[in-house]
């Protein structure tokens, strides 16, 4: 229940600068790439490629850049003659970056926001990719985003932030996925391939240990049960750290002004911390080669993590704010139960620190300080080689999970406690028939999917003070069981008229229902009120079924152009959908409403190259979307106080993207990624603010949540060697953020500010050993930014902020057999 506050909207745009920089960025990319495939070198064709994730030899003998081959068409093909806008990241790579979970791949993919939510979520993860996508936890939301694992759906956003522990490769794919992958991947996806079970015996052992108490174990070991058919991978992770924002007892810190709040403690003052991670991660994996055509494999993975709350701290608490009901509730509950007003006193000094304790003293609730959650994936996966160069494909999936969501700000004196229990449970089947006709010119799939998940969102909010009053405490108790099915047919191919042109077409039908049950009540009691006798009122919502079925058809069409071997275009049309929801707890059953599908239209074109013999690779593409329907969480005001999600009108998103790798020597590797990205709507329909009806209503001038204008990241790595000691590979990735709004009303106190992050690696090996030590820093200049905020500035006068992590070090040691 958010009611946002609004910034004045004076911020002039030009039509003609808004298509102009994305446009000129991705066509002299385009421009650039095809220049240089026209100096000499030998480039590397297929023929000529190493296998995945292996250099290429080049014809002086020396290695180039890693050949990395991608299934994003559900056949294996290079990523350099792949028509789509993908950043593909090996296990080496995200080794060599530092990079442990899926956040970690903000920073090296252009458009692309992938971060973990603020105390409202827990482990939720916040996922935009070119402007779209979601920010909220609630099972009435479904992902902007989808996280596939082994081909398999994650089907909500709290829980898909995941740890990548035994990684094969992750590919994030940009633009509408809607053909192949279905719903929800109107802004793109991201696909993580753990590593196949080989049997050869290998594994690894890896401890490190580091800042804030960090420890590190990773391990993983495959061998062959039955030789030359049966092979076991197994594969077990644990991360625990001590959070790194620090709670501080009120009363202790302020011994003469504190009025009736009692010290709980008096060592050093510090009664806990947020943040800290407590992650364990394992899986099995078998394959099986029943004959030369037959290939099964069976999986189970599981993550139990034991975190912390999210860490957040109040950076605003201004009772005078205009709408506000905080100087109210000073005058009226604060100050006469505990003589201490809820002002910008309590934000502590320390911007890593804030007052928490969990507990209410105005009602004694309490909270544990823990974000639990527990999951389980099952996947079975069988390949059919079949006559006539044809390959059957079935993909059998079984998801669940639970967890906890415990919300707690403005501590000494809580105004809101939230806690959720969130539990899911899904199991999806995908059947898919592929070949090859036509004298290999024809390349097709065929596929049918199945989707079925059930849910329960079991909420306890406690708000002290409300718009519903004036001012008696509201305990709102939730139990809404969600239902989400998808059934859908595609088919899919690739016809090469000649060497060079190609046509790809597609579509997909999707039916899709999703079914919401509000079953909820509201008490109110009135302890303080000076205005009415104590006393409880019972109000909100009966139980109430919602239900949005979407029908549609998404087609993609593509021609691709292999203009010499070092240098490919593409351009494209598709559609995708975000699946509809409901306006999750509603205060009355007026907002017990559902919403509409987010629906796209993308164009897309773009250029692939690689050239000097393999050592340099550039791609650039540049897009432009036309999105309907979209859902904004948390912008219209209601008389009650409550929030609800319209669908807005429509928008046009606008933007270019560039990828480039480089060895230009044998040691050093190079790489940059950028984006451009332009935001604009067209029409806000009931979303739009007004001053009566939708106060907390945006402006034809915001732009999209969680989607900087630029952002560019560079990297370089260096290996040296050292004689008969070994070598030594220094890495330096630095990225560049521009100004980033956490909500869709874009107010300007509720934003992160442009910002460079720089991340350092180092990597020591020994000649022909089998152990390597790595030295890992993150956030090398100890940089103060926001990863999100809350805004609650025209309810309750607050806005609070997740600081990311100060500077942290982590030093580990792997031993590979």
């Amino acid at each position: 229940m958010l009611i946002f506050a609004k910034r004045n909207p004076a911020r002039p745009f030009s039509r003609l600068n808004q298509y102009r920089r994305p446009f000129a960025w991705g066509a002299a990319s385009i421009v650039f790439v095809g220049a240089l495939s026209s100096f000499g070198g030998t480039i590397a064709r297929a023929d000529d490629q190493g296998t995945a994730g292996q250099p290429v030899t080049n014809a002086n003998g020396s290695a180039g850049l890693e050949e990395i081959v991608v299934t994003a068409r559900y056949r294996a093909e290079s990523l350099q003659n792949t028509p789509i806008a993908i950043t593909a990241l090996t296990g080496a790579d995200l080794a060599a970056r530092g990079i442990t979970d899926v956040t970690g791949l903000t920073e090296s993919t252009p458009s692309t926001t992938l971060l973990k939510e603020g105390s409202t979520g827990g482990n939720t993860l916040v996922a935009y990719i070119r402007g779209l996508g979601q920010a909220n936890y609630a099972l009435a939301f479904q992902p902007g985003v989808p996280i596939y694992v082994d081909g398999i759906y994650q089907p909500t956003a709290f829980g898909s932030l995941l740890t990548l522990a035994d990684v094969d490769r992750v590919d994030v794919l940009r633009g509408p996925q809607g053909t192949l992958f279905g719903k929800n991947s109107e802004g793109g996806a991201v696909s993580i391939n753990q590593v196949d079970p080989k049997g050869d015996d290998s594994g690894y052992a890896e401890v490190g240990v580091g800042s804030y108490n960090d420890r590190r174990i990773r391990a993983a070991f495959d061998t062959s049960l039955i030789p030359n058919t049966l092979f076991m991978r197994v594969a077990a992770a644990n991360e625990s750290s001590d959070g790194y924002v620090n709670d501080f007892d009120y009363a202790c810190e302020n011994p003469t002004d504190h009025g009736t709040l009692k010290a709980t403690t008096d060592v050093n003052c510090k009664t806990g911390a947020e943040g800290g991670v407590d992650d364990t991660y394992a899986r099995l994996a078998f394959k099986l080669l029943a004959s030369d055509d037959l290939t099964a494999r069976l999986e189970a993975t599981t993550t139990r993590d034991r975190d912390e709350t999210v860490p957040e701290v109040p950076l605003i608490i201004d009772p005078s704010y205009p709408g506000s009901d905080l100087a109210a509730f000073n005058s009226r509950v604060a100050v006469p139960l505990t003589g201490v007003a809820v002002n910008q006193a309590l934000v502590n000094k320390n911007p890593y620190s804030n007052y928490a304790t969990f507990n209410n003293p105005l009602s004694g609730l309490q909270y544990p300080n823990s974000n639990p959650q527990t999951i389980w994936d099952i996947t079975g996966k069988v390949d059919w080689q079949l006559p006539d160069h044809m390959t059957f494909t079935s993909i059998s999936g079984y998801h669940n999970q639970n967890g906890s969501i415990v919300e707690y700000k403005n501590g000494p004196i809580p105004i809101n406690m939230v806690e959720n229990n969130i539990r899911y449970e899904s199991y999806s089947e995908e059947d898919r028939l592929s070949g090859t006709s036509f004298n290999d010119k024809f390349d097709w799939t065929a596929g049918l999917y199945y989707f079925h998940g059930e849910g329960t969102d079991q909420s306890d909010v406690h708000l002290v003070a409300s718009a519903v009053g004036p001012f008696f405490g509201i305990n709102e108790v939730l139990n809404n069981p969600t239902t989400d099915r998808d059934a859908s047919v595609y088919l899919h191919g690739v016809y090469h008229f000649t060497d060079k042109l190609s046509l790809e077409a597609g579509a997909r039908y999707s039916n899709d229902r999703f079914n919401y049950v509000y079953e909820g009540v509201n008490v109110a009691s009135v302890p303080v009120n000076p205005i009415k006798p104590a006393g409880s009122y019972s109000f909100g919502v009966p139980s109430i079924p919602v239900e949005e079925t979407t029908s549609r058809v998404d087609p993609k069409v593509a021609l691709q152009y292999q203009w010499t071997p070092q240098f490919m275009t593409y351009a494209e049309y598709a559609t995708g959908f975000k699946g509809a929801g409901a306006n999750p707890q509603p205060i009355n059953e007026a907002e017990a409403k559902p919403f509409a599908a987010e629906k796209l239209k993308s164009y897309e074109i773009g250029a692939k190259s690689e050239w000097l013999d393999h050592r340099l690779t550039v791609n650039g593409d540049l897009y432009y979307n036309d999105v309907t329907d979209l859902q904004l969480v948390g912008y219209a005001a209601t008389t009650l106080g409550g929030t609800i999600t319209l669908n807005a009108g429509e928008a046009h998103i606008s933007g270019a993207e560039l990828e480039v790798q480089a060895k230009p020597v044998q040691d050093l590797v190079f790489n940059l990624s950028g984006d451009y990205m332009h935001f604009r709507y067209v029409s806000l329909g009931a979303a739009a603010y007004s001053p009566t009806l939708n106060p907390g209503g945006i402006f034809m001038s915001d732009t999209a949540p969680y989607s900087p204008e630029v952002k560019a990241n560079v990297g370089v790595q260096y290996t040296i060697g050292i004689g008969p000691l070994g070598t030594l590979t220094p890495r330096l990735d630095d990225t560049y953020t521009s100004r980033i709004y956490f909500d869709p009303q874009n107010l300007l106190a509720s934003s992160q500010g442009g910002y460079s992050l720089m991340n350092g690696h180092v990597t020591y090996a020994p000649l022909n050993g089998k152990w390597t030590a790595a030295l890992d820093v993150n956030n090398l200049t100890n940089k103060l930014y926001y990863l999100t905020m809350f805004n609650q500035l025209s309810s309750f006068g607050i806005l609070t902020g997740q600081p990311g992590m100060p500077r942290n070090v982590l030093v580990s040691l792997k031993y590979t057999f």
